[in-house]
């Protein structure tokens, strides 16, 4: 039997805060990522393909971000995920992908919901097209994944500092 998911959540009421230096949707325990490829292709100068399998324990939730310009697909591998982005003008309502289906980010996407909608640990491997630069300048985690949080947050930092 599927979990719950409430469809109709607004992704801005998402309770996100900061344990022990990450974010997350209050309530829900962290996804465990690992890099899992990393090329160069010669046809893409400029560019890296990197491949990330993200694994969600049961009601797992990742809180609103962002990919750093890199064109994202995403192929689940085993449960349940709960997608939903909002891309330029566009607003797509949250999707459950089951093991097999895929979805895209094109760059620039805002990936404000993500999570596992069922009742076994749900995985999937991104794929992500991103600028060499920005892995260089950044390292790879911080390139690859901004939470809206934490970009809130340095913000107000800096605000703060030219003050």
């Amino acid at each position: 039997m599927a979990a719950v998911v409430d469809m109709t959540l607004q992704w801005q009421d998402q309770k996100v805060v900061k344990v022990d230096g990450r974010w997350m949707v209050k309530d829900h325990p962290l996804s465990k990522r690992e890099t899992v490829y990393q090329h160069q292709p010669s046809n893409i100068p400029g560019m890296t393909l990197i491949g990330v399998k993200s694994t969600f324990p049961v009601n797992a939730a990742v809180p609103p971000h962002r990919h750093g310009g890199a064109a994202v697909t995403a192929n689940v591998i085993q449960g349940r995920v709960l997608n939903q982005m909002i891309c330029g003008d566009e607003s797509h309502g949250p999707v459950i992908h089951c093991a097999g289906e895929s979805w895209y980010e094109p760059p620039g996407c805002h990936h404000v919901r993500c999570e596992n909608a069922g009742d076994e640990e749900a995985v999937f491997v991104a794929n992500f097209v991103i600028e060499t630069r920005k892995l260089k300048e950044l390292g790879v985690a911080d390139a690859l994944v901004q939470i809206d949080a934490e970009e809130e947050e340095n913000k107000r930092k800096q605000g703060k500092g030219n003050q």
